[in-house]
């Protein structure tokens, strides 16, 4: 797991274009391209983790991505330094998604184990992640990483949200 400086902009790209030919979100969605170029974009993560000139409402957070040993780009993780009232219900502390053409491979599983590592130095003892109900690839890495299901989920757009803690 790097931070963003340690990629490639060509491995970026291609990250990117793989979620785009398959049609889905870039998940999670801090790791999805602004309109500024490659370099701007890697600063205005480093921004965000040490909490400048986030927008309104925003708390500081640190983007990570998974990568082989070939430096492919092989999912992102987005851990949030703190919560607010609407992080608490959806999204908590860490959002990850692995690129479609990598899925099924325990990569969910290996860069969730890999973030609470990294909570672990911003202080964070108790970690929310919630994901989709009809997610299992996602509910099944955060239970293996010993996640707890809270018994309050929520509802966004008509789809259960599962949230879990993990201590």
């Amino acid at each position: 797991m790097v931070k963003p400086e340690a990629i490639s902009e060509k491995s970026y790209w291609s990250y990117i274009n793989d979620w785009k030919e398959a049609g889905e979100t870039i998940i999670p969605v801090a790791s999805a391209p602004g309109t500024e170029s490659f370099e701007a974009q890697v600063h205005k993560w480093k921004n965000e983790e040490r909490g400048v000139d986030l927008p309104a409402g925003w708390v500081s957070s640190s983007l990570y991505f998974l990568i082989n040993e070939d430096h492919k780009i092989l999912g992102a993780v987005h851990i949030r330094h703190e919560l607010t009232e609407a992080l608490m219900k959806l999204g908590g502390h860490i959002g990850y998604g692995i690129r479609p053409d990598e899925r099924r491979k325990g990569y969910a599983t290996a860069i969730l184990q890999q973030a609470l590592t990294e909570t672990e130095k911003f202080g964070i003892s108790e970690v929310l992640v919630t994901c989709d109900d009809d997610n299992p690839g996602s509910f099944k890495a955060i239970e293996s990483n010993g996640g707890v299901r809270d018994p309050r989920d929520e509802e966004e757009n008509g789809v259960l949200i599962r949230r879990y803690w993990i201590r």
